[in-house]
């Protein structure tokens, strides 16, 4: 099937199913007349994608090309709970469309089950939207009101998978893709916004695989449980790459492999001078001398055995990252959205 016929065919299936289920769901319709689903979905999605502060008389054009032959005051009319929801569900079923290919995209992703890479984006709100969409406000620009985005992209296959929208202060790790259900063999790549060892012990507990940064100030101990200093630690390692078993947590003590390897001077300048900056814009100090040192190194820890990845293709995985932060903006910048970050 040619790419404008799966086009075509995933365009049927967003103003066909998923307008249908989303108006049941939501109620958006309760005594059909002019609008149905389809073409209510079509009117506001079309309408917005082709100006998005498109007026009420602008979407009654719109409307007379999608099958409903309504006036401005109709359009007026439908501006209700109800269709932000069922316009929500919309949005959240179609970037699931994103078409993904059957192969696996690469060899080294074949190794598991399926391999996910977690982010998320916010999106400013008008103020009036506070009290569903709370958001980031104090020094961050975010406004009073924003949405987040929580996106998963599959590696494998490059599709990614609903996008669960949440209020813009709501933390990434207390999102609730943290408590998916995970499938045996998968693998989860997160930044350190998603860095929670109950969550990463629950993945291991259903022999499913994380690879993520070690965040600042976690208790590392060697596999007999003797805690060490990590910087210290790591200053006396030989080798480019250090890959040695370590226990995470000083209660959970989670077995996982610490991969680290030390940064290029100018790179790691530039890391301290993006701390300084967001340390004095948070919380008005300087960062400490320690974590200041810590900018020196990239420290990842994983579950999955080294037979299974290598230290440098974990390296590899790990920056494979960028992918989902490239279909994050598409989406934005499609969408005609602001970006701000919390």
């Amino acid at each position: 099937m040619s790419i404008v016929a799966k086009v075509g065919a995933a365009m049927q299936v967003l103003f066909g199913t998923i307008a249908e289920e989303a108006g049941k769901k939501t109620g958006v319709i309760v005594r059909q007349r002019k609008f149905t689903y389809f073409s209510l979905a079509k009117t506001f999605v079309l309408g917005f994608l082709q100006k998005p502060n498109a007026s009420d008389a602008e979407l009654a054009q719109m409307a007379v090309q999608c099958g409903a032959d309504v006036t401005p005051q109709a359009v007026e009319q439908r501006h209700t709970p109800q269709l932000a929801a069922f316009l929500k569900e919309i949005f959240r079923e179609a970037t699931a469309l994103i078409i993904g290919s059957a192969k696996s995209l690469a060899p080294i992703l074949d190794r598991s089950t399926s391999v996910i890479a977690i982010d998320s984006t916010t999106v400013t709100l008008p103020d009036g939207m506070e009290e569903e969409y709370r958001g980031c406000g104090g020094n961050h620009e975010g406004g009073k009101a924003s949405l987040k985005l929580q996106t998963e992209l599959d590696l494998r296959s490059g599709a990614l998978n609903p996008i669960e929208i949440e209020p813009g202060r709501s933390p990434d790790s207390a999102t609730s893709r943290q408590y998916a259900s995970w499938l045996a063999g998968s693998l989860r790549i997160s930044d350190l916004g998603y860095f929670n060892l109950g969550v990463f012990a629950a993945m291991a507990l259903a022999k499913a695989y994380f690879l993520s940064r070690l965040q600042f100030k976690t208790g590392v101990m060697l596999p007999d449980g003797s805690a060490i200093n990590i910087l210290q630690w790591l200053s006396k390692q030989t080798g480019p790459i250090v890959d040695r078993m370590v226990l995470l947590g000083n209660v959970h003590r989670l077995p996982a492999r610490l991969i680290a390897w030390r940064l290029p001077p100018e790179q790691a300048a530039e890391r301290r001078r993006r701390l300084r900056l967001d340390s004095r814009s948070k919380r008005d100090r300087e960062p400490s001398a320690e974590r200041l040192a810590w900018c020196d190194w990239t420290i990842l820890v994983t579950n999955v055995p080294v037979e299974m990845l290598s230290p440098q293709e974990a390296i590899v995985l790990y920056r494979a990252r960028w992918q989902i932060e490239l279909d994050i903006r598409s989406i934005k910048v499609t969408l005609g959205m602001e970006m701000i970050h919390c």
